[in-house]
């Protein structure tokens, strides 16, 4: 729910954490400065209301040339209910379709905090990219920084939504290579045509942990997601093999 209203200055908090970008331009905001004393009206800024403080989320460059401008005057505000911490999480994603053009240390900066906010715990790197207007794989790498240096976590538990479906996956190891094809342990059903088999030590095999939905076609999406097309081709052919067993 959000309303719009004139609130002073002197009550809007711009030190929560939510400025989203690497840096205040100066010259913008003087400039807007000096069009607002023209006479040359603004777009409202948006805050969140926590129940005791107004917390600024997008305008930043307005806020302060409305404080060259007009210093004693109120200021038009979009007034959403929330928390410090949905503010901050809103401005990750503001500026990406309007105000002054983003630089690169905008959008690391916006990654970066997103990936360390609570609301991205469960979020996958689609979402978050989406909510911070930036491709997927920006925050992939980002992701792989912060969690070599222990800045997140190293596990990670998101909730995907496919469909109807809503189920956990652990998507520590999605975006790895994966040479499997070629170090599988041989089925039984492989066994079965090998002229002379001999046993020899077989390597640990890397393991991904998934939970996959109990509908088939979501489950299948899923492992198509997560794993590259030799070990999707590789799989097949080892459930048609087992299937064809089950038959006989």
């Amino acid at each position: 729910m959000t309303k719009t209203e004139k609130i002073y200055p002197e009550h809007i908090r711009a030190d929560g954490g939510t400025q989203p970008r690497a840096k205040i331009n100066r010259e913008v905001y003087r400039d807007y400065a000096e069009r607002m004393q023209a006479g040359d009206e603004f777009p409202a800024i948006t805050v969140y209301f926590d129940g005791k403080d107004y917390w600024l989320t997008d305008g930043f460059h307005r806020f302060n040339a409305h404080m060259i401008a007009r210093p004693s005057e109120p200021l038009e505000c979009t007034i959403r209910q929330g928390t410090v911490e949905d503010a901050q999480w809103h401005s990750y994603g503001v500026n990406k379709t309007h105000g002054l053009r983003r630089t690169n240390e905008d959008k690391k900066r916006a990654v970066r905090s997103a990936l360390t906010h609570w609301k991205a715990v469960e979020l996958s790197n689609v979402k978050i990219a989406a909510h911070c207007g930036v491709d997927e794989k920006t925050v992939r790498r980002y992701r792989r920084q912060m969690s070599a240096s222990s800045e997140i976590p190293k596990t990670q538990i998101r909730t995907v939504k496919r469909g109807k479906s809503t189920y956990q996956q652990d998507t520590t190891n999605i975006g790895k290579s994966r040479k499997r094809a070629n170090r599988r342990k041989p089925s039984r059903h492989m066994a079965g045509r090998v002229n002379n088999p001999t046993r020899v030590p077989v390597p640990a095999e890397p393991m991904t942990a998934l939970s996959l939905p109990h509908d088939p076609a979501m489950g299948a999406r899923t492992l198509i997601e997560v794993f590259d097309a030799d070990y999707l081709r590789a799989l097949a052919a080892e459930l048609t093999a087992h299937l064809k067993g089950l038959d006989r």
